[in-house]
Order: structure tokens, then C-alpha cells, then sequence
């Protein structure tokens, strides 16, 4: 811990953290003096028509918040296509996976690394310029925080995280991550599926991806526009990786509507965002257990860390159809983002 974050403590902070819902963004702040707390507060806003720009009202909101307390730390949650993971540190390892380690960003932990593309590093530092980020973090990130307080477990576990707009998954043994999936929720239940690699420039909200933490965004490392078409070109050469099955839209909307035939008449009871997410998971066993770029073995486990609503029906479906012992820990994940960065900024991380 650096001199400066020890002495940080005892003078009024608030932290901020910033979670995009489906239509709105929500807001949590905790105010903290000597490593206590004085008090927490949100507050929620409709997500604007043009979401290339924060919406005035949340630049009005927080600028008054900065002119109110003298130290104001603001973190992001991740909800953007272009981040991913691998297995491995190397750039061997995100060759194996068709990553350009040239157009990303990456996070290397001890076994595995989260990434995010540079033209998703540009677009959050366009959109909250206005107000200045301290940390941007991935849900990936904020996965693997979670699972290693709530006790790693050293067999092979498939964790959730699950959010209103989207759902994080994880795969791991002990702290080594085997296999990450990113997914954006669709309550009209068009699944389209992408899995460590995507075209990050034209697939921008276009439902799924995979695992990173952004820290302190580097304004000197941001991509020129001349330096933002070569990545487009290099974007060109991704259609080739490993999971084109799994992008042909037209293959995967017979194989959603093939697949609700033959599960029978209870999928009734699973409808809209639970069954979008049902199928999604469905997907995510298949391309781990099929797939030989991945070293995988049988999940008997499952742990949600559920910040949105998991119904009953899907609780069910999940443990008899995919054959998992399920565990579920409700969490707030806003607070959980807030908590983090507060962790960040008094060097206890």
C-alpha cells in the first residue's frame, strides 16, 4: 500500500459505481471517512436513444456529487462486446484463440487473461470524458472476485454471474480459468452466440463475447483513427477463428427453435429471459465438452451469483436437464463494483 492510499483513508470519500441495466443505468455510492462508512445512496436513469453519449442528466448528477466531496473515485462495470479471455498468458495463447494481442488490452493473471479491445478502450474514454473514470472493471473480473471470497473451490466449477442485461460465465479449477463466456440477454429470444473472439467494431451490442480489468485508463495508449482502421482490417481476418458455427445466425435460429420442439411442453414454462439464458447455457456445456481447443472434463457443480431474479422453473431446469449440483448467493452486484473500487483505491487489492 503506497503512502498516499494508507493517508486516503482518513479524509471523505465517496465511490461511485456505474452498472448498465437493459434500459437504464443505475448509480451506487458509498461515502467513507477513517475506513468507515457514513452513508450509501443510488439513483437510476433511462438509458438515452443515442448511447454513443452519456446522457446529460448523469454528467449534471455526478458533477454535483464531485463539487459536493473533494475526492470522488468513479468505477465502471464492463458491458461492452470486444472483451474476452484465454487460458494462458502468452502470445501464443491468444494466438490459439484467433485474439490479435497487438489490439487489445490485456490483464494477465497466474494461468489465464481477460482482455478488451482498444476500440472499446476509445469508445468508453469518448463517452465519459465529460466525467473522468478511475476504474473500468469486467464482469469477469468481478466473477473471479466473487468465487475467491466465497472459498474457491478446487474442483471444476462453472460460475454465473447474472445480471439484468447479461449473464458472465466462468468455467474453472481451483483459480485457473478453462473456459469465459460473455452474453447480452435477449427478452425476444434471437440467440446469437460468440465466444472468445468477435468482429468488435460491427458486432458492438449485438449479444455475447467472453472475460478483464481496466485500472486507470491510459489516455496515451488510445488508438488514433488511422490506427483504428488498421484493427478493422485485422477485425476482417477473425471470421476465420474457431467458432464460426456457432456465428451463423441462420444455424443457430433453427437450432433455437429445433431445440424448443424437442425439449416438450414444460419449456412452456420457461419463457423470454429465462429461456434466452436457459439456451445460452445449453450452448456454452456443448462448445466446452465438443470442442478440442479446450481441455475439458465433466462440470458436476454450478454456483450463481445471482444480481438479478432466477426463477424457479430455471433453478430446476438447470439442475435436471444440465445435470448440476446448484448453489445460488444473491448479491447486489452495483455494491460489489463500489466495493472493489474502494478496495483499489486504498491499495488493499
Amino acid at each position: 500500500m503506497s503512502f498516499s492510499s494508507k493517508i486516503q483513508k482518513y479524509f471523505t470519500n465517496l465511490f461511485i459505481s456505474i452498472v448498465e441495466g437493459e434500459d437504464s443505468y443505475r448509480l451506487f455510492c458509498k461515502v467513507l471517512k477513517n475506513n468507515k462508512l457514513l452513508k450509501k445512496f443510488d439513483k437510476t436513469f433511462d438509458i438515452a436513444p443515442n448511447d454513443e453519449k452519456l446522457d446529460s442528466a448523469i454528467e449534471d448528477y455526478i458533477v454535483s456529487l464531485q463539487e459536493k466531496y473533494n475526492t470522488v473515485y468513479i468505477a465502471l462495470l464492463l458491458n461492452s462486446m470486444g472483451q474476452g479471455s484465454i487460458k494462458g498468458t502468452h502470445d501464443k495463447d491468444f494466438q490459439k484463440f484467433s485474439v490479435h494481442s497487438n489490439s487489445v488490452k490485456a490483464v494477465k493473471f497466474k494461468s489465464w487473461s481477460s482482455y478488451v479491445s482498444y476500440i472499446d478502450i476509445n469508445w468508453i474514454q469518448k463517452t465519459y470524458k465529460y466525467i473522468g473514470l478511475d476504474f473500468v472493471y469486467s464482469p469477469f473480473v468481478i466473477l473471479y472476485n466473487l468465487l475467491s471470497a466465497y472459498k474457491l473451490k478446487h474442483n471444476l466449477t462453472l460460475y454465473i454471474l447474472n445480471q439484468e442485461a447479461s449473464i458472465t460465465i466462468g468455467i474453472f479449477k481451483g483459480d485457473t480459468l478453462c473456459f469465459g463466456a460473455f452474453y447480452k440477454v435477449d427478452n425476444n429470444v434471437k440467440l446469437s452466440v460468440s465466444m472468445d473472439i468477435d468482429d468488435w467494431e460491427d458486432e458492438k451490442e449485438d449479444n455475447s463475447a467472453s472475460m478483464v480489468e481496466l485500472d486507470n485508463l491510459d489516455s496515451e495508449k488510445l488508438l488514433s483513427s488511422d490506427e483504428l482502421s488498421e484493427l478493422t482490417a485485422l477485425d476482417d481476418e477473425l471470421g476465420d477463428g474457431k467458432f464460426s458455427d456457432l456465428k451463423d445466425e441462420d444455424n443457430l435460429d433453427n437450432l433455437s427453435s429445433s431445440e424448443s420442439e424437442d425439449l416438450g411442453i414444460e419449456d412452456l414454462e420457461l419463457y423470454g429471459r429465462d429461456l434466452d439464458v436457459f439456451q445460452f447455457l445449453q450452448k456454452v456445456l456443448g462448445e466446452y465438452y465438443k470442442n478440442d481447443i479446450y481441455e475439458s472434463d465433466f462440470i458436476e457443480n454450478a454456483i450463481i451469483f445471482d444480481g438479478y431474479d432466477i426463477g424457479e422453473e430455471m433453478i430446476g431446469r438447470i439442475e435436471d436437464d444440465l445435470m448440476l449440483n446448484l448453489e445460488i448467493h444473491k448479491i447486489d452486484i452495483a455494491e460489489v463494483v463500489c466495493d472493489l473500487s474502494v478496495k483499489e483505491a486504498y491499495g488493499e487489492v
